[in-house]
């Protein structure tokens, strides 16, 4: 069975708390649009004043509407002109408009998408250890193409010379691994069963008792790395991406930690240090081999079937869900 996911999805766009009083800018489906707080919503517009281009987002929020800071005009969340200095109190105000997004804040995060009829409709992936685990937030933007990122966060086999001794050691001899790939909702997952502990530095911190590890990847944008013990997922990484412009992509990371009697800040705090070592090792080689092969136009990647994850990427991003049920053996 093959079902093609359509429609405008929920795009996670920035964590929630980035949003103050302030308009703020950003790229979404390659559009340049401004975020503003209008009342108790969340507005999204394209940044582009309709009169004379100007950067809305260097404006100003007056009341429920954003001026821009060239003629003072003001639109409202919806796009509607509700503003135009100058006039004759008697003359009718223009009704020119803006185009806005939907836009909605929810679990901590800014969410996007096109606008449909039906404001209600969509779902905005959550993970549900988002209600049981601590939790913390991390942005981040990396120059290079997106299946190349999301494969990068869920690939095995680069952990040992990327990210020696903090993932994965290169002095230990390699194990089995068993892996399981299967259809999830919106997207697919790679089941990891190791014969042994990951090496790496990170794991034996905060990987005692880890069974198995599960890679994820959903539409439109969503990758996730579980750690599952024998009573749960001790911890989850779930990477929101985003294409902002041609080779440049944002991402939204979120850390849950199981509870325990250490105090979430303190866990965080343990974590941070290697993930930020990680994620500038990731960072350096994505965007050393986006740049190596930017003005090789006959450049084609060559994908193996140890490549695990790179053709569900794909298909995911694009919307193509298939039954899925592949097995085979790494050695990491």
């Amino acid at each position: 069975m093959s079902t093609t996911l359509c429609g405008s999805p929920w795009t996670a766009v920035i964590a929630a708390k980035t949003l103050k009083r302030k308009p703020l800018s950003i790229y979404f489906q390659q559009q340049p649009v401004v975020l503003f707080r209008s009342g108790d919503h969340i507005a999204a517009l394209l940044d582009r004043c309709p009169h004379r281009g100007a950067l809305l987002s260097a404006g100003k929020v007056c009341g429920t509407s954003l001026q821009c800071p060239y003629h003072g005009w003001q639109f409202d969340g919806s796009g509607r002109q509700t503003g135009f200095p100058g006039i004759p109190e008697t003359a009718k105000c223009p009704a020119f408009n803006i185009k806005a997004f939907d836009a909605v804040e929810d679990s901590g995060l800014i969410w996007l998408r096109e606008q449909v009829p039906d404001a209600d409709t969509g779902r905005r992936f959550v993970p549900a250890v988002h209600h049981s685990h601590t939790c913390f937030t991390v942005a981040a933007s990396i120059n290079a193409g997106l299946v190349d990122i999301a494969e990068n966060f869920l690939d095995a086999l680069h952990t040992h010379f990327i990210h020696p001794g903090n993932i994965r050691s290169q002095t230990h001899q390699r194990h089995l691994c068993e892996v399981t790939v299967t259809q999830v909702e919106d997207g697919y997952q790679a089941l990891y069963v190791e014969t042994k502990q990951q090496s790496g530095l990170i794991s034996r911190l905060f990987g005692q008792g880890i069974s198995h590890s599960i890679g994820r990847i959903r539409h439109p944008g969503i990758a996730e790395i579980e750690y599952h013990s024998n009573t749960g997922i001790e911890l989850s990484v779930v990477i929101y991406l985003r294409q902002e412009t041609g080779q440049r992509c944002q991402l939204i990371f979120r850390n849950y930690f199981r509870r325990r009697i250490i105090p979430g800040w303190l866990q965080q705090a343990a974590l941070a240090p290697f993930q930020y070592l990680a994620l500038k090792q990731d960072k350096h080689i994505l965007e050393s081999s986006a740049n190596n092969v930017s003005n090789c136009p006959d450049f084609h990647p060559i994908i193996s079937r140890y490549d695990v994850m790179r053709p569900y990427i794909e298909k995911a991003l694009q919307g193509q869900i298939d039954d899925t049920h592949e097995q085979l053996q790494l050695m990491l």
